[in-house]
């Protein structure tokens, strides 16, 4: 797949393609809860009315799953997790959980375009971390065949417009896995260990922002995080949604 990049005009925000423009036309923004018609000009993509539901979770350790936003403290070391950190749109939880069974499940792959595009834009307005390059969480072949798409992979595209930066898909899972929604956390880290191998040339010392749709206890995210440490990349995590670990992970 080819790298994918947005445009900028020098000095502003993202100046999106020409194409938006004539999709904003062809599918006016809807709220992504409650699907209702969104106002110009462009703004969050929620209706005043789920604005004043929704619950930002921000940055969150990926040691402890401290919100910082919270203003509690953390004094976790990172330096031996393959991931250095985490930032997640909102809980995993009421319409936000419905709006994202309706994008993993459903077949809705246009909510996939706000939302990726507002998590993009809130990695780099609330993070210090300027990653270089962008890479989706990848699905085993069986249940893309399954599903007809991977929900990470759409959010991650549009992540990278909103970040300006190369969508990489460094990623694989030839190793087919169970649900991870049904089993504990033991279970999960033993089920995703081996599941992902690297593809591509190493890229010591780059920094790359691994995007995944839903991040609960972490095993899916830190080891695909591990594999793209050991080539060198500097991993750090963004999803949309985050739910509190079934259990401590240390």
């Amino acid at each position: 797949m080819p790298e994918e990049t947005a445009k900028a005009s020098k000095g502003g925000p993202p100046a999106w393609p020409w194409s938006e423009s004539f999709w904003r036309l062809l599918f006016p923004p809807r709220c992504l809860t409650c699907e209702a018609l969104l106002p110009p000009p462009p703004g969050l993509p929620l209706c005043r009315s789920c604005q004043r539901q929704f619950t930002p979770a921000g940055l969150i350790c990926p040691r402890c799953g401290t919100i910082f936003r919270l203003g509690q403290p953390c004094g976790c070391p990172l330096d031996t997790l393959p991931l250095k950190g985490l930032y997640a749109l909102s809980w995993y939880e009421g319409a936000w959980r419905r709006m994202l069974h309706r994008l993993k499940f459903e077949q809705k792959r246009s909510l996939a375009r706000p939302l990726g595009r507002w998590l993009g834009e809130l990695v780099a307005r609330e993070t210090a971390w300027e990653p270089e390059l962008v890479i989706p969480v990848p699905l085993h072949r069986r249940r893309l065949a399954e599903r007809g798409y991977n929900q990470a992979l759409l959010l991650a595209r549009f992540a990278a417009q909103a970040l300006q930066l190369p969508l990489r898909p460094l990623l694989v899972k030839p190793k087919p896995t169970l649900p991870q929604s049904s089993l504990s956390y033991q279970q999960r880290r033993e089920n995703v260990r081996g599941a992902f191998a690297y593809r591509g040339k190493p890229l010591p010392g780059k920094r790359a922002l691994l995007v995944d749709d839903i991040y609960s206890t972490g095993a899916t995210m830190q080891e695909a995080a591990r594999v793209l440490s050991e080539q060198g990349l500097i991993v750090y995590g963004a999803a949309a949604a985050f739910t509190p670990r079934l259990s401590p992970p240390c």
